[in-house]
């Protein structure tokens, strides 16, 4: 699962670090936008995936499809999946939800599974999963809690101007966890700061961000200090 990793990495770091507020708007609005943003994928994959493109990754008894073809298609059904979910939104009135964001990165990850090979002796990449944490818990949790607060009251401030301030917060929750020893309680008691913030008023944060952004800074910090462990 080494070249599954990768890839879901840098769908993640395409999908999400480099898909800024602006270039997310302009998908939506032009063919433009929405090329800038699907090329953005085969460039990471292409990256991060570098010492395995001529492997053949798909194999069947008619044909053998390399590193390069599989990210093509990948790239080919991201396209279509992000043209499909525009085209629903402003044409049919699906709304733009929670549950409609989520189902899109299923569809996202299915392709990746689909078009990745499995290598039985290949070693286990301590790297990828922290990295992949990390990447998640900075602008993917910022989306996730952009959906749902805007399905509960129609509006949302997580990717205003205080985006990186939280994203920051999150990071240094979650580096706490890797502390040695009992040091590590002392993200515990961070998150009890930003809980008394929030009750406090002193941080514009709903309970909505409060909950999700420090459930995501216990959750991937664990695991990022089991694998580094």
């Amino acid at each position: 699962m080494v070249i599954f990793w990768r890839l879901v990495l840098a769908h993640f770091i395409a999908d999400f670090t480099l898909q800024t507020n602006r270039i997310a708007n302009w998908k939506r609005s032009s063919r433009w936008g929405m090329a800038v943003h699907i090329m953005t994928h085969p460039i990471v994959s292409v990256i991060l995936t570098w010492p395995y493109l001529s492997w053949p990754w798909v194999q069947t008894r008619l044909f053998h499809l390399n590193g390069w073809v599989c990210i093509a298609f990948i790239t080919f059904f991201h396209w279509l999946e992000d043209e499909w979910r525009v085209w629903s939104i402003q044409e049919t009135g699906s709304p733009d939800s929670t549950g409609f964001f989520l189902w899109d990165q299923v569809v996202h990850i299915t392709m990746i599974l689909a078009f990745s090979p499995t290598i039985p002796a290949a070693h286990t990449e301590i790297w990828v999963v922290p990295a992949l944490c990390a990447v998640l818990l900075a602008n993917f949790v910022s989306v996730l809690i952009f959906f749902l607060e805007n399905d509960l009251w129609g509006k949302s401030e997580v990717l205003n101007d205080g985006k990186y301030r939280y994203i920051g917060e999150r990071f240094l929750g979650a580096a706490l966890f890797l502390l040695p020893g009992a040091w590590f309680l002392l993200a515990l008691a961070w998150i009890g700061w930003i809980v008394f913030l929030h009750y406090r008023k002193a941080q514009d944060r709903t309970w909505v961000h409060l909950v999700v952004g420090n459930a995501a800074v216990v959750l991937l910090g664990l695991i990022t200090r089991g694998l580094l462990s």
